[in-house]
């Protein structure tokens, strides 16, 4: 079977389960992954026949695509600012949002101008800290996370981009110690109340890892409220706090933010939702 036929039958399959436009992006990144011709190519190729291990490939990741499975984790990468990241399911799936999160902490560290101290709090796949390092080579970078398997592809992503980051195992929640005094603490950490579960896509809920994505109803701040309390002690003169968080919480966050000492302010994402969050302490 040609290519086109193939990708034709497979846009057939799957059309009830994404919008065209979503579709023909991940059908573009699978067959490039099989193929490894880029779209350009698909095109210039499009009728030629593929072999028989090409087409058990592809099969075999329809049929996970029709049970949901992210296309990143089927192929077992993601970009993230223009780089490459593995990914599995021990580690979420780089987002758009995040990477302005990023952007947001390199224009403020360019306008400091010195080498900074900078630790990420829930590193995952080690996207933020690997892009903050490659951005900003002058400054020292570390990455925690509570789960080994997180951190053991984080480390095979900053030996693949030659980025040098330290990496820490902890439990945030019940860490009381931190090494180092830093300059920037930033954080994508667990922030969708368990409640809002049912809302969810199949592909978030049931493939990408719930210790990343989910916290307890009756307290989704709790991260926020144990990192700015470390924060007061590990926090450098003048030091940042940056974080993502959930759309419907800039409110409740600016005021334990202010509660516990810091002045707090907003930046909202490109679709125009509260996302980011940064805050110092005040004088």
């Amino acid at each position: 079977m040609s290519l086109q036929a193939l990708k034709l039958a497979f846009k057939k399959e799957l059309a009830s389960q994404f919008e065209n436009v979503e579709l023909n992006s991940l059908l573009a990144m699978l067959f490039e992954h099989v193929t490894g011709w880029n779209q350009l190519n698909q095109m210039l190729h499009k009728e030629e026949p593929l072999d028989k291990a090409q087409m058990d490939t592809l099969q075999n990741a329809l049929k996970q695509l029709k049970e949901g499975r992210p296309i990143q984790y089927i192929i077992g990468k993601a970009w993230f600012l223009s780089n490459e990241y593995t990914v599995n399911e021990h580690v979420l799936i780089p987002r758009p949002e995040t990477e302005e999160l990023v952007d947001w902490i390199i224009e403020y560290a360019q306008i400091i101008e010195k080498p900074l101290q900078i630790l990420d709090i829930g590193a995952g796949s080690g996207c933020i800290p690997i892009a903050l390092q490659l951005a900003l080579p002058h400054c020292t970078i570390a990455g925690l996370d509570i789960s080994e398997e997180a951190l053991v592809i984080a480390k095979q992503n900053a030996t693949h981009l030659n980025a040098t980051v330290s990496w820490l195992q902890e439990d945030i929640l019940n860490t009381t110690y931190l090494p180092n005094q830093y300059d920037i603490i930033v954080s994508n950490p667990p922030y969708i109340p368990y409640k809002e579960n049912i809302n969810m896509q199949v592909q978030v809920k049931q493939f990408e890892p719930n210790l990343a994505l989910f916290v307890a109803n009756e307290d989704p701040l709790i991260f926020y409220r144990t990192i700015a309390r470390l924060g007061k002690q590990y926090l450098s003169q003048n030091g940042q706090l940056f974080f993502e968080m959930h759309y419907d919480q800039g409110k409740a966050l600016l005021a334990l933010f202010d509660e516990m000492g810091y002045h707090a302010e907003l930046r909202q994402d490109l679709f125009g939702k509260d996302r980011m969050l940064r805050a110092s302490l005040k004088k």
